[in-house]
């Protein structure tokens, strides 16, 4: 696993910037919450904590934002390459394995004990509170995995034009980071406990309703 910055001990003060707003990012939202707010919960002593490590709340948001992906990518980029390797076998790929490489991560993601909710709520807030400079953020992919995976998908749903494709793929995205977010309400909804036994079987529900919308037919031209 490559290095990352919250692997510093807690007491380390840019980590422990990152986590306590993470944690209030997600859960009160960006616009509510000042860089006191975020020093202060972090224990800092330095009321300027935040300034002096990261600039700005703007960057603030850049360095959670990279670290996140950082953690997605430990999970997503050796998936994706494993397909890509079937791929240059001359092996067919399924959507359904295409799409899994991109969200098993984000299940992984929800289930880190130090990260968990609070990293998915944080992206799904992202989708609220979004602004030009958040929204160039998050198009920030060092790894070029969504071209990867819409290239893939390209060869997979031939008949589907780039259009469709691609909106339905960003659909699948928005879903499913806002369907973890939402998770919690699984069990008490109106038709009662829908939680799921695992997250294995989460994962597989989840992708039996992508895979649906992915693959539909396509009523308009293309």
């Amino acid at each position: 696993m490559p290095d990352t910055v919250l692997e510093t001990p807690r007491s380390d003060t840019k980590a422990s910037l990152i986590l306590a707003a993470l944690e209030l990012f997600s859960t009160q939202g960006i616009d509510a919450v000042s860089m006191r707010t975020i020093n202060a919960h972090a224990g800092a002593r330095n009321a300027s904590a935040v300034h002096y490590h990261f600039g700005s709340k703007l960057g603030m948001i850049k360095a959670i934002i990279d670290f996140l992906k950082g953690e997605l990518d430990i999970h997503r980029l050796p998936l994706v390459e494993a397909l890509e390797a079937r791929e240059r076998a001359s092996e067919a790929l399924t959507v359904r394995e295409i799409l899994g490489a991109n969200y098993w991560p984000y299940i992984k993601l929800s289930e880190d004990p130090q990260l968990g909710r609070h990293g998915v709520l944080f992206l799904a807030r992202l989708h609220t509170d979004i602004d030009p400079a958040t929204q160039e953020m998050l198009n920030h992919d060092p790894h070029g995995i969504a071209k990867r995976l819409d290239r893939l998908l390209a060869q997979a749903l031939p008949a589907l034009g780039e259009q469709e494709r691609r909106t339905r793929y960003i659909y699948s995205w928005t879903l499913t980071l806002h369907g973890l977010a939402a998770g919690g309400t699984w069990r008490t909804t109106s038709l009662g406990d829908l939680r799921s036994k695992s997250s294995t079987e989460a994962f597989e529900r989840l992708l039996d309703y992508l895979v649906g919308g992915m693959t539909a037919e396509n009523p308009r031209p293309a």
